[in-house]
């Protein structure tokens, strides 16, 4: 019985996740309409990490960005510059935030927030890193210039886009630390097994 609950809940959890993502993914939608929020794909993967941990977990949430991105590519029109060969490499990006998320103890405010942080911190950006270095060697960028530039495509792109990570990470450490403080719901409010 107890079983089936947290095979319920886990569900529960990746459908809530998709559904923000699809919200958040960056696309033309009806919430991009309303307020423009940051992709939520990284932060899933640590809260897939750190509390679900299962591989197929990840595999269901890689696939779903992949699938969010092919469905907003073919069917709402949207510009298809970041496919390149580079993508195939974003997967693996994925499943590392995921692998790394099984080192973080919880994502609430406790005794580990520091080394927590840090994880999470060099974790997206690494993920970032590279995931932006295949994009830049696979697009234009780098067949005109090489890497000459791309330490000045890295300063920029990297304060706007790494932050929007850690945003969703603070919010959900916020959440969290509530949630553990209140219980709105018990399965995210212990420490992982």
């Amino acid at each position: 019985m107890t079983d089936q609950i947290n095979k319920t809940r886990t569900v529960f959890a990746v459908f809530i996740m998709v559904l923000l993502m699809i919200a958040t993914r960056g696309h033309n939608n009806w919430i991009s309409s309303i307020v423009h929020l940051p992709d939520f794909t990284i932060p899933a993967l640590f809260i897939a990490g750190v509390y679900l941990r299962k591989f197929r977990v990840a595999f269901v949430i890689i696939l779903s960005a992949i699938a969010i991105d092919n469905y907003a590519i073919v069917h709402e029109g949207i510009g298809a510059n970041c496919i390149t060969p580079a993508y195939s490499v974003l997967p693996f990006t994925y499943y590392g935030v995921f692998w790394i998320g099984k080192y973080i103890s919880s994502l609430k405010i406790d005794s580990n927030i520091i080394k927590n942080t840090f994880v999470v911190v060099a974790a997206s950006s690494t993920q970032w890193l590279i995931a932006t270095s295949s994009y830049y060697f696979f697009t234009g960028a780098y067949a005109k210039t090489g890497w000459t530039n791309f330490y000045a495509y890295v300063t920029q792109w990297s304060m706007v886009e790494i932050p929007l990570v850690l945003y969703w990470m603070i919010a959900i450490t916020i959440v969290f630390t509530l949630n553990h403080r209140y219980s709105f719901t018990s399965f995210f409010s212990a420490q992982k097994s």
